[in-house]
């Protein structure tokens, strides 16, 4: 079977995706666990940004994997790491995404658990990460155009 080859409308549209979450949090300004504890729309919208933005990323891994490798990701972690074993990103910026999806996780499956402090704390590293990850995706892709 002939692997499909990149659909790269579809990752520019996610790409397009994750810089409005990344506006999105740049929007929420600075904020600590005491804040997402006293304001529960704000809360809820930093966690939603932070999980479909881990959606988002994974996503576009998955697709690029499964149209240009052999290796088909299992989990959100392996579509991380093989997009840097691939050369989509850096592997620094895998290691930070693969954390970002352990977050992911807590806040999907444990949300009771979830410490308000880290989820605080998440915010400007996702800012930061996917920035950089739109960037890489998108000089990957520039080519395939």
């Amino acid at each position: 079977m002939t692997p499909r080859p990149v659909d790269v409308a579809s990752v520019q549209a996610k790409l397009r995706s994750l810089d409005e979450l990344v506006r999105a949090l740049r929007l929420v300004g600075e904020v600590d666990g005491t804040r997402l504890q006293a304001d529960l729309l704000l809360r809820l919208a930093v966690e939603r940004a932070l999980t479909q933005a881990v959606d988002l990323v994974v996503a576009v891994c998955s697709h690029v994997l499964a149209a240009e490798s052999a290796a088909v990701p299992t989990t959100y972690r392996d579509a991380v790491r093989g997009a840097a074993e691939h050369g989509l990103v850096t592997a620094d910026l895998a290691r930070s995404l693969v954390a970002a999806v352990g977050l992911r996780n807590i806040l999907v499956h444990e949300y009771a658990r979830a410490d308000l402090s880290i989820v605080a704390a998440a915010v400007p590293v996702a800012q930061r990460d996917l920035a950089d990850f739109v960037r890489q995706v998108a000089s990957w892709v520039q080519p395939r155009m």
